[in-house]
């Protein structure tokens, strides 16, 4: 059995910005903040007689002006005693200093330092002050911390002497309880009694024969993304859409109350909740339902591009079948052909050439078939085939788009009225159907323009695209607009009312007349021009500069040549380890061997040393109460970090039970606490000084490698390269090796979509600015977007001989590397034009509205409506071609 030890661990000032002194302080910190001004000499001379209330009131003066708040002499470090006793002329005499502590004169003296600083005592106004901005903060701010802060800005402001930390502490509670509760009961009341009937039955078992209320149904994950679960999910959609009549209580609430809300109700099972004081219930459940609808709602869209993503895949399988069933057929046709070119250059007469003719090309009527719908279809297009796969999962991928609100996010409408003809004449039969339908909409040949090249013959009936339509195939055009569905929706150019993954990203970013006054400050902090013109003479120079320094390299660089126009970049040498490092790496092995450390020894000193778990406590933020608190946070990560589970855990350590475990687990610790202790651990290792001889704090490396995950899960896919289901954890490793960041995606994406948000959700002292990765990590569009973040993207390229290298002027010719760049242009004009929106997108990143990955996923998909993503193209090539040439110029970027 292992005994753990325990501490308690509350709220800290350190966790707030109530002012505090410095564990090490600077020189130059003591000599700007505590030198004793004439003035500031000149006032304490006037006030007093002795040497040591001379010193003190001095240390009064000083301090105060730094923390805003009084000290005695014994809290005051000794750096800033020595030096305000050398700032006056005095000698330091610390059992002096706690005589005048306690004197009458020093009480006489806070009087003198608050007219002269000219600020109030915390008195009857100043605690009226701090609960109206505790009351104000608390409408709009669920964490203590943040309601804290607000408050001594406020009083700092207002000038006040700041309270004892405690003070502030139990008025914030104390005032968020209060926001709260008059939240609850003004929910409560708009319910009315028919309303709160409705919500309390969530909680009642009743007749149900799996002996489950239906609270725990609300809160149910979704299942895997088969058609038979595509029916599960439309009715828990249908279920939490009748549960969700009361919900329009809650619009004019804060987000974040709601969410903090949401985040209870989600870690509390039926009779927790009916425990609860049923105002606050009703708020919880309210906020739960809301949010496990928007949940479902992006749910049926994943699953409804995932199942079209099938239906994909199976259509080009069968083209490839097709292809190879009918390889002898393609064959016959080339020997016809070869033959009647035989025939032709015969010496036989025109009649006799002409019967030859006829004979070879109507002898195998299945090869005229087969070559008929080669020509009007295309030899290898597998849009043939998808119906045939469409047609098993019609019905449910109908009913998905039924119940979605969708709409457009340009002017262009095109393909949301073709959806909603579509929807509409589901139910007509025949072969073809008329562009004015049965319906509402009708469409017209502009309507369709959308419809990709290799769909059109199979939708119109028709070859070419520029002649009035009036008909089209309504089973091929069912499936064509499923699959156009996929693609308007990962490009933002279709946005889900109601959802979130899948919501218009533009209402979440800063609004463009803000981010014009901030823009300036922004582009200083990132060193680049904000203009469209200086901008665009910025690029174009740096890309001039490290294409003729490469060039007037190229013969002093022994790895890299160009050969028959084709470049050659040869191994560098491998780094051989230096004399004794075997012995040196044996001599350590067994040395921690020997230490016989355990990973709960490991967690109990690094929860002593940094309390990591401070930053886990109550959901609803209250003080926890919990016995041998901090024993049971490290028990919890143990159990869960391990894998081991809380059940073996109880088995093998005393004193703690399984569901003890398990509830650490569900009531304290959310994806967000859980960062905030990582963040913690990360800069406690980042005190240490040997990491720094291990590598650079400004370099990090991001990769994936696949986790087997259960099945039953929307996340869970087959891995083609790993095998088997699961998913991708996706890695940030600082330089000085230490993980900064991690989070699950799914099998199957694009990695380089989320590369930049490890280093933008990275809240630690370790703050990389250039982050390595495999080709997975780069597209055109992240270069773009990293470089108006200040962040360098350096990928390992495969196949970068192929990639297109860019020219900053068409004319640039250059004497060795010529070769290398293309005759294709960077469109400067679309950059320039653009540039604004693209510093908005990187400006609302920076201000936390919005993820990097969520701006990448619309810019991964080509779409003639998103002129933002080829703005971003084209910067992301000029950077790529900026990179791949220091790549071959600089060896140590080769360096493994």
């Amino acid at each position: 059995m292992c005994h753990i030890p325990f501490w308690f661990s509350k709220l800290q000032p350190n966790d707030t910005a109530y002012p505090r002194f410095k564990s090490r302080l600077a020189q130059t910190e003591v000599e700007h903040f505590y030198s004793v001004t004439n003035a500031e000499r000149a006032c304490c001379d006037s006030t007093t007689r002795s040497s040591t209330t001379r010193l003190g009131f001095a240390l009064l003066l000083k301090t105060y002006q730094r923390l805003g708040y009084f000290v005695t002499s014994e809290q005051v470090p000794n750096a800033i005693v020595e030096h305000v006793a050398i700032s006056i002329g005095e000698t330091h005499d610390r059992e002096n200093l706690q005589q005048y502590d306690v004197s009458q004169a020093r009480r006489k003296h806070l009087s003198v330092v608050r007219q002269f600083l000219e600020v109030k005592p915390f008195g009857d106004d100043g605690k009226v002050l701090m609960r109206q901005t505790f009351a104000e903060a608390a409408l709009t701010k669920e964490d203590v911390i943040d309601i804290i802060n607000i408050g001594i800005e406020t009083l700092v402001r207002h000038r006040y002497e700041l309270p004892a930390f405690d003070t502030l502490v139990r008025g914030a509670r104390a005032e968020r309880v209060a926001a709260n509760l008059a939240l609850h009961m003004s929910i409560r009341d708009a319910l009315g009694d028919t309303g709160r009937l409705f919500l309390d039955k969530l909680f009642i078992v009743g007749d149900n024969p799996r002996r489950v209320s239906p609270w725990n149904d609300v809160k149910q994950d979704t299942a895997k993304p088969t058609i038979n679960g595509m029916r599960i999910l439309l009715e828990r959609y249908d279920q939490l859409t009748e549960l969700a009549y009361h919900t329009h209580l809650l619009k004019p609430l804060p987000v974040v109350k709601i969410k903090q809300w949401a985040l209870e109700g989600n870690s509390l099972d039926a009779a927790s909740m009916v425990d609860m004081a049923a105002p606050k219930r009703y708020s919880v459940a309210l906020a739960l339902i809301r949010q496990r609808l928007a949940i479902v709602t992006d749910d049926l869209c994943n699953i409804f591009c995932k199942q079209m993503g099938r239906t994909l895949r199976s259509a080009e399988e069968a083209l490839e079948k097709y292809l190879a069933d009918n390889q002898e057929k393609t064959d016959e046709i080339l020997r016809r052909f070869a033959a009647l070119e035989v025939l032709l250059k015969s010496s036989q007469s025109a009649d006799e050439q002409l019967k030859g003719v006829r004979q070879t090309v109507t002898a195998r009527p299945d090869l005229c078939e087969f070559s008929r719908l080669h020509v009007e279809y295309g030899g290898k297009n597998e849009c043939r085939f998808i119906w045939k796969f469409f047609k098993p999962r019609r019905s449910e991928m109908l009913r998905i788009l039924r119940k979605l609100t969708l709409k457009s996010t340009s002017q262009d409408v095109s393909f949301e009225r073709s959806l909603d003809f579509m929807l509409e004449n589901s139910q007509r039969q025949g072969e073809w159907l008329t562009l004015k339908g049965k319906g509402e909409t009708v469409l017209t040949s502009d309507d369709l323009v959308w419809i990709p090249e290799k769909w059109w013959k199979l939708v119109t009936g028709e070859a070419r695209r520029d002649i009035a339509l009036t008909r089209i195939n309504p089973r091929q055009f069912e499936a064509c607009v499923c699959l156009q569905m996929v693609r308007e929706l990962k490009s933002g150019d279709l946005c889900v009312m109601g959802s979130d993954a899948y919501s218009d990203y533009r209402d979440e970013l800063v609004p463009m007349n803000k981010c014009e006054h901030t823009r300036a400050d922004y582009g200083e902090k990132v060193g680049l021009p904000v203009e469209s013109v200086e901008f665009i003479k910025h690029i174009r120079a740096m890309l001039t500069e490290v294409a003729q320094q490469t060039d007037k390299s190229y013969l002093d660089n022994p790895y890299f040549k160009i050969i028959d126009g084709r470049p050659k970049l040869s191994r560098q040498d491998k780094k051989e380890k230096p004399p004794g490092f075997k012995q040196f790496d044996d001599a350590l092995r067994r040395k921690l061997d020997n230490l016989g450390l355990s990973l709960l020894d490991v967690l109990t000193d690094t929860m002593r040393w940094i309390g990591w778990g401070k930053h886990f406590g109550p959901l609803s933020g209250h003080q926890g109460k919990l016995q041998d608190e901090d024993r049971r946070k490290i028990l919890t990560v143990f159990a869960y970090g391990t894998g081991l589970g809380p059940t073996q855990i109880a088995k093998n350590i005393a004193d703690v039970s399984a569901r003890q475990v398990s509830f650490v687990d569900q009531r304290q610790i959310t994806t967000e606490k859980l960062e905030a202790a990582i963040c913690s651990t990360i800069n406690g290792y980042n005190q240490f000084q040997l990491p720094r001889y291990w590598g650079d704090t400004k370099r990090a490396a991001a990769d994936g490698t696949q986790w087997n995950l259960y099945e039953n899960n929307l996340l869970s896919e087959k891995h083609i390269r790993y095998g088997g289901y699961g998913g991708i954890a996706y890695y940030h490793v600082s330089d000085t090796y230490i993980a900064l960041f991690s989070h699950f995606i799914p099998c199957g994406v694009w990695e380089a979509v989320y590369i930049l948000d490890g280093l933008i959700k990275n809240k630690s002292d370790i703050q990389p600015d250039t982050v390595h990765g495999d080709t997975q990590a780069q597209s055109a569009p992240v270069y773009g977007l990293a470089f108006l973040l200040g962040i360098k993207v350096m990928p390992r390229i495969r196949n970068w001989k192929d990639l297109k290298w860019f020219r900053p002027t068409a004319g640039e010719v250059y004497q060795h590397i010529d070769d290398l760049f293309t005759k294709d242009a960077i469109d400067w004009d679309v950059i320039a034009c653009h540039l604004p929106d693209m510093l908005q997108v990187a400006q609302s990143i920076r201000a936390g509205r919005i993820s990097p990955s969520t701006i990448l996923r619309k810019l991964g998909t080509a779409s003639r409506k998103n002129k933002l993503y080829f703005a971003f193209r084209e910067l992301g090539r000029v950077v790529r071609t900026m990179f791949l040439l220091e790549y071959i110029l600089i060896s140590n970027l080769r360096v493994a």
